[in-house]
């Protein structure tokens, strides 16, 4: 249903460069909308009257632009997704070229969790972690709005964040499938997250260099070659034993 106003949304978001733009999609309409953020070119806010007349007529998703990128959200593009409660989209553009949206957000359709590229913020390490414990384990995590690059930041997000999603530590001899990992990578925290899966596999989703890597895929492969950077090992409250 969202794909069909990707023509639309290049065309209103070229034109609009190089300030964001900003749409609501309702049953049958993708209306773009004024942005009355005080600087348009850096961030977009759409006015209560307008939002309040799309959830009249049954808000389906948010969408706005991103002039020269990034293609991915922005730590207050996370936010404000969860608080709306639907699918945000963000389509990128420099005045000429658009590409194609993405969509995000627990309403939107889920990616395979093996073969997925890399996008941060959507399916990036924790995505991955989150998708997996909701399909496999009807499991629901909660979301941390996060910006590219966090671990470089000040930010620890997953030391800081494994007790409010209801993990706890545990010894990694006691370790087993469905348990997650947390990785070192050339950084002063952990930054980097997987599961342990059955004949000592390992599911995750390794970041590179760029916010956006179609070609960094999400896979299973040999936990062994991940035990020299793991620092913790963590069980779900949901899996503990009666």
């Amino acid at each position: 249903m969202l794909d069909e106003h990707h023509a639309q949304l290049a065309r209103e978001a070229a034109a609009a460069y190089p300030h964001e733009a900003a749409w609501l999609i309702t049953p049958g309409e993708c209306r773009q909308v004024a942005n009355v953020a005080e600087d348009p070119r850096a961030t977009f806010r759409v006015a209560k009257r307008d939002l309040a007349a799309a959830h009249g007529r049954g808000l389906l998703a948010i969408v706005h632009s991103h002039p020269n990128g990034p293609d991915c959200p922005s730590e207050a593009d996370m936010r404000g997704q969860l608080a709306s409660g639907v699918p945000w989209g963000i389509i990128s553009t420099d005045g000429e070229r658009c590409l194609p949206p993405f969509w995000w957000g627990d309403q939107a359709e889920t990616p395979p969790l093996v073969g997925r590229g890399f996008r941060h913020g959507v399916t990036d390490c924790y995505s991955l972690i989150r998708d997996y414990y909701r399909l496999e384990l009807d499991i629901v995590i909660p979301e941390f709005p996060r910006s590219w690059e966090w671990w470089r930041a000040g930010q620890d997000l997953y030391r800081d964040g494994f007790g409010q999603a209801g993990f706890r530590r545990i010894e990694s001899a006691d370790a087993r499938p469905g348990d997650v990992f947390l990785a070192q990578l050339r950084s002063p925290v952990p930054n980097h997250g997987g599961i342990l899966l059955e004949g000592g596999l390992a599911l995750h989703h390794k970041t590179g260099k760029l916010a956006v890597d179609a070609t960094r895929l999400s896979m299973r492969e040999p936990i062994a070659r991940w035990l020299p950077h793991i620092t913790h090992w963590l069980r779900h409250s949901g899996r503990d034993d009666p």
